[in-house]
């Protein structure tokens, strides 16, 4: 990261990264995610999703843009300086949302000390855990209900009263931004931050894509829900392979078991 992305990040809890997909990448990504699409009876909060919520997953076995996305340079190096230099993929999916759909709660906002939901900066170095990268397959303006936050939560010491919650994390109310995002770029944000969407008003479906990483030492999904299928991992470099290696690290001989060679034990 320069220090302007270390500025940004620290300052908001989230950073946009432009240009990481081509118009024609994000355009196959979408019709992909058509082909394994499936209506969501809930939506993430519990609520009826009316028809208008499809989620999408095993991505990788569709292949490109999404196997290149594991480890695309300009997310790995953001990510590397704000969790580790050795990074787990804990999931990837896409969620689909039609226009006027039921909206994603705003959750998270505190610094908290859970090691995978938390914020700190020490020593000119800044430390999260689990971090997500929204990347946009369509250009959203702010009107269109795509990500939402609330700026620097991420950084505080309180939980937001209980009494005020309605008010202060209500979409459209006074702390929450949504921003806007061009087609092909990247949102990486600290789940440390409060974060959702508002409700979809843009003409054609939002199509959300979400990679979420972490230590290579640490879990928060379950390994084996989160494993790519036979087909996935044999289009993947031995490097992409190893952000779904088993949570393990270890001090030992140069050839003990580690995190830095592809290995899928237990």
């Amino acid at each position: 990261m320069d220090d302007r992305q270390k500025y940004l990040f620290d300052l908001q809890g989230f950073l946009l990264i432009e240009n990481v997909l081509s118009d024609e990448e994000c355009e196959a990504a979408k019709r992909k995610i058509d082909g394994k699409k499936k209506p969501m009876e809930k939506t993430p909060d519990g609520y009826p999703a009316n028809g208008m919520w499809f989620a999408a997953g095993g991505l990788f076995d569709e292949g490109e843009p999404f196997i290149k996305l594991i480890d695309h340079p300009k997310i790995t190096d953001v990510l590397r300086d704000i969790i580790a230099p050795k990074l787990r993929l804990e999931t990837a999916y896409s969620f689909v949302r039609l226009k006027g759909c039921p909206q994603f709660e705003m959750h998270g906002g505190s610094a908290g000390g859970d090691v995978h939901f938390r914020y700190y900066v020490r020593g000119n170095r800044i430390y999260t855990g689990l971090t997500v990268v929204s990347i946009a397959l369509q250009d959203i303006d702010e009107r269109d209900g795509g990500f939402a936050c609330i700026p620097g939560s991420h950084k505080s010491e309180f939980p937001v009263p209980r009494e005020d919650l309605k008010e202060l994390y209500a979409h459209g109310g006074p702390l929450v931004r949504t921003i806007a995002t061009p087609k092909g770029s990247a949102v990486i944000f600290t789940e440390a931050l409060a974060h959702g969407a508002a409700s979809w008003q843009g003409k054609e479906p939002r199509y959300g894509l979400f990679y979420k990483y972490n230590d290579r030492s640490a879990a928060y999904q379950d390994l084996g829900q989160a494993r790519p299928s036979a087909k996935a991992l044999a289009a993947m470099s031995d490097e992409q392979k190893c952000y779904f290696n088993t949570v393990f690290e270890a001090f030992g001989p140069a050839d003990n078991f580690a995190t830095t060679k592809p290995n899928f034990a237990g």
